[in-house]
């Protein structure tokens, strides 16, 4: 990446935290409910297969009210084991049966408890709703700077739907972005609604992610 494009994707990631920073309690209830209700008149959870979810900290769109909401329509949900990857487990979705499977004492963003039994083949799941914090209207995606969602969407399904969660001034005209870097097919906010992508970026290997 060069130096000029890392500075770039910086200045976009202050200023987008800035901006939701300032964001009222009462303000994120309101977007993250009208943003699940976009998500489920949409059509875009009919595809087969279980659903992975983030699950929102801090302001960012929150997703507990989807989570359990898929739960109870008896649809598998999995939820991405973050802390697994930092400690070295590698990139793994465990699945959940209720808000109570997640584990949030004394952690940044609450966790799956992992078993082997509970485990999802990333391949396998039908639909990722991914956090971000920008997007533009190609569906090209800026999260933190870890590369842990890139790497773990770059192991799905070409079958698989890749949704993004924002608030409206998350969504810019365009983003600077590299090869490796994956784009979603479909952004929810909670104004524009749905906004489908048209063009496909090619997908690769997670171990081409540096």
């Amino acid at each position: 990446m060069s130096e000029f494009l890392t500075q770039n994707k910086q200045k976009i990631r202050e200023r987008m935290r800035s901006v939701r920073q300032a964001l009222s309690p009462s303000e994120v209830r309101e977007a993250s409910l009208a943003v699940a209700d976009s998500l489920f008149n949409s059509g875009s959870l009919d595809t087969a297969g279980p659903v992975c979810a983030y699950v929102g900290v801090g302001k960012e769109i929150q997703t507990f009210s989807i989570i359990e909401s898929l739960i109870e329509s008896g649809r598998k949900v999995g939820v991405p084991d973050w802390e697994g990857w930092k400690q070295g487990s590698g990139l793994r979705i465990a699945s959940i049966e209720s808000l109570d499977d997640l584990q949030s004492e004394n952690r940044i963003v609450p966790q799956p408890m992992v078993s082997e039994e509970n485990l999802l083949r990333v391949e396998d799941v039908g639909v990722f709703i991914v956090p971000g914090l920008a997007f533009d209207f190609s569906g090209n995606r800026l999260g933190m700077g870890g590369g842990y969602f890139d790497r773990l969407l770059s192991l799905s399904s070409p079958l698989a739907t890749l949704i993004g969660l924002a608030y409206e001034f998350q969504i810019i005209d365009r983003l600077p972005m590299d090869d490796h870097d994956i784009p979603v097919h479909q952004v929810i906010s909670p104004d524009k609604g749905v906004i489908h992508r048209d063009l496909h970026k090619r997908r690769i290997r997670a171990n081409d992610i540096g």
